[in-house]
């Protein structure tokens, strides 16, 4: 089955980048935004968490943002707290259901202010590696510095998909002239190390490197997507897990830095992403005199080129920002065509949200002209209100998309409920290869039903044919 993978973005993106640039700054209490003394309390009226967490994860982070002089107490319920509980950050573990609610009592200057977030608990996504479609999913994009003020070293995680020498790979830096945190200087030196994996559980990098190659200069060559090679390619072992190592070895890293952007989701799901086991696909990052450590929501924006082929993530932007809504008349759909072999489904995984009401949302597969193949509905109640979530169509029979055949996977529900869906944009424009996207079809919607569909609109553009639902077939 075709296998799809992730996105980056172009500079246009930095508004929805999600997390803050600096060194590891979101995966652990580093992440806490710091308000200067004095500052209103009232301005730190949130806690901020995932929007939704797969049962029984465990070190799973909140915060709100510290204050010079504040104290903490922090509380759960349904759920348990792990660690410290009397800083502006927490972590806490999930329970098998139900929904998480923390309580976080700020005081400062002898006034006391409580804030309480609730987050949903989802069951753990089951793996699905054999679909097709885009498979992936994200909320945003997500940076992360490679050196600067916490000499911070990054490592891409991935299981080869070959048995050949790996001579290159393409990936997406990030920088602004207006947006603080993402660079500083030239972008520096980054040397990229590639590396086997230690064998250990937790799957980390181990020396010594297999080969390696360095990108410096890098604000002025101006390429966010820069196709990168290895002077001397090295065979990898099909199926063998290995790091793609990124540090900053300029001269002066801190004055000089630049920041990798990947995918990110607000869920922090087991697995991350449904298509893919972690341990498989991955971002790392370790800080000066730190422990390497995952990046939870974080997924690689990576393209790997090898002599027989290319795997990766080709995604490049997250359109967040136009959610486009399923309610009576409006509708969306990806359109397609297959090619390659024809392929069985008996599901289908879709990621949205609903907003509003309790109707069903209808999954509908047909041929292009009309005739239906098949639909099924999901209940409202698999879809927590508000939060972008996966969910499974499962169908009385199994189905055949006929290689050269045109269909449409068309999502409804009716008047007065109300779905949010999202599209992920391909980055082929920017260099990636159609083995790292889903290259069959595009996202579409309509708001007056069938005479109305068009591709989706971003920038002021109309009716784009470059960005994808979030779904996958399953055989």
């Amino acid at each position: 089955m075709f296998k799809a993978v992730l996105f980056t973005a172009s500079l246009v993106a930095l508004g929805c980048s999600g997390q803050s640039a600096q060194g590891g700054s979101s995966a652990g209490p580093a992440a806490v935004p710091v308000l200067t003394a004095g500052a209103s309390l009232a301005d730190t009226g949130f806690i901020r968490t995932p929007a939704l967490v797969s049962a029984g994860m465990t070190q799973i982070l909140a915060y709100v943002p510290a204050q010079a002089g504040a104290t903490y107490r922090w509380s759960v319920a349904n759920g348990t707290l792990s660690g410290v509980t009397v800083n502006a950050a927490a972590y806490f573990n999930a329970p098998a259901s139900g929904t998480v609610t923390l309580t976080c009592a700020v005081t400062l200057a002898g006034v006391v202010s409580t804030y309480t977030q609730s987050v949903p608990v989802v069951p753990v996504l089951p793996l699905t590696p054999f679909y097709y479609g885009s498979g992936f999913s994200a909320d945003s994009l997500a940076n992360t510095v490679v050196g600067g003020p916490s000499a911070n070293v990054v490592s891409y995680r991935f299981q080869a998909r070959y048995t050949s020498p790996l001579e290159g790979f393409r990936i997406f830096f990030i920088w602004s002239s207006t947006k603080v945190g993402y660079n500083a200087g030239l972008g520096g030196t980054i040397r990229v190390d590639l590396l086997a994996d230690d064998g250990t559980a937790a799957h980390q990098p181990s020396g010594p490197a297999l080969a390696s190659t360095s990108y410096g200069n890098i604000i002025p060559q101006n390429n966010f997507y820069p196709k990168l090679t290895f002077p001397s390619p090295v065979a990898l072992k099909g199926g063998g897990l290995y790091h793609l190592v990124f540090t900053n070895i300029d001269s002066d890293p801190v004055g000089n830095y630049i920041s990798l952007d990947t995918l990110y989701t607000n869920a922090q799901t087991a697995p991350m992403q449904p298509v893919i086991a972690d341990a498989n696909f991955a971002v790392l990052f370790r800080p000066a005199g730190g422990a390497w450590r995952v990046r939870q929501g974080y997924t690689p924006t990576l393209e790997l080129d090898y002599a027989t082929g290319s795997q990766g993530n080709g995604y490049m932007e997250v359109w967040s920002s136009n959610p486009k809504t399923i309610s009576g008349a409006a509708s969306v759909r990806e359109t397609f065509k297959v090619t390659g072999p024809s392929r069985d489904f008996s599901r289908v995984k879709l990621r949205l949200a609903r907003t509003a009401g309790t109707g069903p949302l209808t999954v509908r597969v047909e041929e292009a002209d009309g005739t239906p193949v098949d639909q099924v509905d999901l209940p409202a109640s698999g879809f927590p209100q508000g939060v972008q979530a996966w969910a499974t169509a499962v169908f009385p029979l199994s189905h055949v998309l006929n290689s050269g055949v045109a269909y449409h996977l068309v999502l409804s529900s009716p008047a007065g409920t109300t779905y949010a869906a999202f599209p992920l944009r391909k980055g082929l424009d920017k260099g990636f290869s159609t083995s790292t996207v889903f290259p069959d079809g595009h996202a579409q919607f309509t708001t007056t039903g069938a005479a109305g569909w068009q591709g989706w609109d971003m920038w002021g553009t109309p009716n784009l044919t470059f960005s994808d639902l979030q779904f996958a077939f399953v055989p």
